[in-house]
């Protein structure tokens, strides 16, 4: 059998395990390359990886791999579970963890028995291999009741600095951190109020929005629009962001704070 016969063969095995939505083939059937959409089951991830077959392959040289992403599964929770944020974890892949994973697909096609089936083998090592070395899926952080009953709510804060900084002045739970509140924004005849906290844990996110919701009027605000970053412990990065009804605003919040390189902080803005 040909090498170009055995490389058909395996991508049919791949798409009989993975499912045929799974292996996106090069329409150009001159280019030997496939990318293959690899879920890690226990960690809620994908994977997305481009081989390269040489003609030479499986014979006598091995495929080569490309990285392209990955996917932080989890977060298709959203869609079925209304009222919770889902922390998005920082899954990459770093050049010492590419290395080992380069020397382990030669290892794996090296081995003359599993030659033919070289890429199944090594991606099912690499699940293995990334479910030590990447953070495990985050607990969902549950909404206040009255801020997902808010969010069909038109009434809006008023331009009064004592209202603006009423938050602060709230009964806090004691386990929740310092909170600094903003001097009040007008824009567009609408006023925003930001607040800040620091953070360091999913409970930290909470205690901080349910101690500004029991100041009524930001509880009655049109929108509290949140996003935060928190570093691990392992050096990796939880973060995520609510719109509160305002389109695409916890997005452009989050991303703010990763141009920024904000750490451990949560900022509420009450519109």
């Amino acid at each position: 059998m040909d090498n170009r016969q055995r490389q058909q063969d395996e991508i049919l095995a791949l798409e009989a395990i993975f499912g045929a939505h799974a292996v996106e083939k090069s329409g150009n059937p001159d280019e030997h390359t496939f990318i293959l959409h690899a879920p890690i089951d226990t960690m809620e991830a994908q994977l997305d990886l481009r081989f390269h077959l040489p003609d030479s392959y499986p014979s006598d040289t091995p495929p080569v791999f490309e990285w392209v992403c990955a996917h932080d599964m989890s977060a298709r929770l959203r869609e079925s579970s209304p009222g919770f944020i889902y922390p998005v974890r920082q899954l990459v892949l770093s050049d010492s963890m590419y290395d080992m994973a380069s020397t382990e697909l030669h290892r794996v096609w090296d081995e003359e028995m599993c030659r033919d089936v070289a890429v199944y083998s090594w991606v099912v090592w690499l699940g293995e291999y990334l479910s030590e070395r990447w953070p495990q899926p985050l607990d969902p952080i549950p909404l206040p009741k009255d801020s997902v009953a808010n969010v069909a709510s038109s009434s809006t804060i008023t331009n009064d600095t004592q209202s603006a900084t009423s938050s602060t002045q709230s009964t806090k739970p004691d386990s929740a951190p310092n909170i600094f509140t903003g001097p009040p924004l007008e824009m567009k005849k609408s006023v925003f109020v930001a607040h800040v906290a620091q953070v360091r844990s999913a409970d930290d996110v909470r205690a901080v929005r349910d101690t500004l919701l029991q100041d009524k009027k930001i509880a009655q605000a049109t929108h509290n629009i949140l996003a935060y970053r928190i570093t691990l412990d392992n050096g990796s990065v939880s973060q995520d962001n609510d719109d509160d009804g305002e389109t695409a605003a916890g997005k452009r919040l989050g991303h703010l704070l990763h141009l920024l390189n904000a750490q451990n902080l949560v900022v509420v803005v009450t519109r």
